[in-house]
């Protein structure tokens, strides 16, 4: 057998099985159900559901959202889920587009996972120093 060294990657809310950490066997396989929600009634939805069976989902908002729902906005619906919510381990991932101005007003209003197309290293580099990330959106 020979092995290959697959590059490291950075942990990310949704690993699967083709992600190179759980090929060398180093990262966990975590079933989580990726769920678009548009509003509060969605997310609260999306919640309840969860935390009656258990389980913890990704919640993704459209493509561009913050372009059009607004960082303040977005930033109040992650803070009143994790409020009403405390008891379920959820990942809300805003997506920004390819605007790096609603990526930065997004985490000023304290969205804690963002995702961009395309990648900017810089804007990735602002939300680690502000406790965030910057993530692939899920397909």
């Amino acid at each position: 057998m020979i092995a290959i060294a697959l590059p490291m990657t950075p942990p990310s809310p949704y690993d699967g099985d083709t992600s190179p950490r759980y090929a060398q066997g180093g990262g966990v396989l975590m079933a989580r159900r990726v769920i678009l929600v548009h509003d509060w009634r969605q997310v609260k939805a999306a919640l309840q559901s969860a935390r009656e069976r258990k389980t913890a989902p990704i919640l993704v908002t459209p493509e561009a959202a913050a372009s059009f729902m607004g960082a303040g906005y977005l930033g109040a619906l992650q803070a009143r889920a994790e409020k009403e919510f405390p008891d379920v381990d959820f990942k809300l991932i805003v997506d920004c587009g390819d605007a790096p101005g609603h990526a930065l007003a997004c985490l000023r209003a304290g969205v804690k996972l963002i995702s961009m197309e395309p990648f900017n290293d810089k804007i990735a580099d602002i939300a680690r120093q502000m406790g965030a990330d910057l993530v692939r959106r899920p397909s």
